[in-house]
């Protein structure tokens, strides 16, 4: 969404750092020896409570992921040092409520939406000449009602390789996830997603055991001579293009790192996107008295929001605090007393998009604690370091900021947006509001 909100497709803004950023990104790959990325997400975030697409999408537009997809395929596969794109999550994930990693999303979505909506952006990468997609571990019940698609013949054959003419690599999301382990045998996992044409079967749960479970579909002719060559045949066109060494000296390695640090930089200040304000953005070398900095964590991590805590503690009138969810009941009390103390309030949420978590959005602890810190500020800003659908849950703030990412160039950009040093540059990629 971050790379969304920098960039306008219709006017050009922002694709010369998207190129660089692209450009980037392969080569640092290559560098470590990664000749494929699974990378883009084109998946359209058409349902907010997604909880485990989110931010990994580029909008809940389709012309706008289709767009910067297509991008992405081309940035990437035709970079002086090409990485093989892949384009995922096959037919569309984004308008699901459950998370694959746990259990199996079903869309109960008619047959014109999946094809003119969730479905263009694979068109439109397939266009560009992606060479890889992932087949996703969700029922598309108006495509196949018994089958995820991951395993579908149905899905795999007639809409990604008949009609949208699909030739390249197709393989399935991981195989250990709870979408498939909840119902399918290794054995019968295997069978069916060859059988469905898929050319990779991604990440099972123990790989000797899968490979002895192929060898023995292989002997009982569960699965065919041509079910196997084709994929084989495949592969080694992919291998033929994509895995040619190459030799990067580590000098000029050292100098495109920090050259892509730059890029990362500059991609994160366009990306800080203001989505309400009270009046001018508040400068904190303006503010007149305390400036209280609750950091609101959901995910455990203790390094959440480090950069941007260290950086604030430079101004002699701020005071942080690091509230995560364990301790949330004991540092209320100085939470709410730092607010009322204040004469501007930041509250920065760091919840991540992950496998398992059940929600992209924050824990309603979090969020109870937020609002009552609001309801005692006299001015607060909120940023969100993760999905922009969690601003929804404050309405009352003075100010708003879509942040995007926990990384900390967008740490860096949100200190100098407090600063005055940059201004707004970001276009919100989804709708919040309603």
């Amino acid at each position: 969404m971050a790379v969304a909100a920098t960039t306008d497709l219709v006017t050009g803004e922002g694709l010369t750092i998207l190129a660089a950023m692209l450009d980037g990104m392969a080569y640092e790959a290559r560098a470590a020896g990664v000749q494929a990325i699974l990378t883009p997400v084109l998946d359209v975030n058409s349902n907010p409570l997604n909880p485990i697409i989110s931010t990994r999408a580029f909008s809940d537009e389709p012309q706008v992921v289709s767009g910067l997809g297509e991008r992405y395929v081309k940035g990437l596969q035709g970079s002086p040092v090409p990485v093989m794109a892949c384009g995922k999550h096959f037919p569309g994930h984004g308008d699901s409520q459950v998370d694959s990693h746990t259990s199996l999303p079903v869309l109960d979505k008619d047959r014109e939406s999946l094809e003119e909506e969730d479905m263009l952006p694979f068109r439109r990468a397939v266009m560009a000449g992606v060479e890889m997609i992932m087949a996703a571990h969700l029922k598309a019940v108006e495509l196949d009602p018994v089958y995820p698609a991951s395993l579908s013949q149905t899905v795999i054959r007639r809409y990604l390789r008949n009609r949208a003419g699909f030739e390249g690599l197709v393989l399935t999301d991981a195989l250990n996830m709870g979408a498939l382990a909840q119902s399918y045998s290794s054995k019968e996992a295997a069978r069916l997603a060859v059988k469905a044409g898929a050319d990779i079967l991604l990440h099972p749960g123990d790989p000797i055991e899968f490979l002895n479970v192929l060898e023995e579909l292989i002997k009982e002719k569960g699965v065919t001579k041509e079910e196997i060559f084709m994929p084989a045949s495949r592969l080694a066109k992919a291998k033929m293009r994509y895995c040619q060494a190459i030799r990067l000296p580590d000098r000029q390695v050292a100098q495109r790192l920090e050259e892509n640090q730059s890029v990362a930089q500059e991609m994160s200040s366009r990306a800080l996107t203001l989505v309400k304000a009270a009046g001018a953005f508040p400068k904190l070398r303006e503010i007149k008295g305390n400036i209280a900095h609750i950091v609101l964590e959901d995910d455990g991590d203790p390094k959440a929001g480090r950069a941007l805590r260290s950086a604030l503690a430079r101004q002699k009138n701020v005071k942080n605090l690091f509230v995560t969810r364990p301790k949330l009941e004991e540092l209320r009390p100085e939470a709410l007393k730092y607010t009322k103390e204040a004469a501007l309030t930041i509250i920065s949420i760091f919840s991540k998009v992950s496998a398992g978590k059940g929600s992209s959005l924050l824990s309603p602890e979090l969020v109870e604690l937020g609002r009552n810190l609001l309801s005692r500020s006299k001015s607060c800003a909120v940023v969100s370091f993760g999905s922009p659908y969690i601003l929804k849950g404050f309405p009352d703030a003075s100010y708003l900021v879509a942040a995007y990412d926990p990384g900390e160039p967008m740490q860096s950009a949100a200190y100098r947006a407090f600063l005055g040093e940059i201004v707004f540059m970001g276009e919100l990629p989804v709708r919040i509001s309603g």
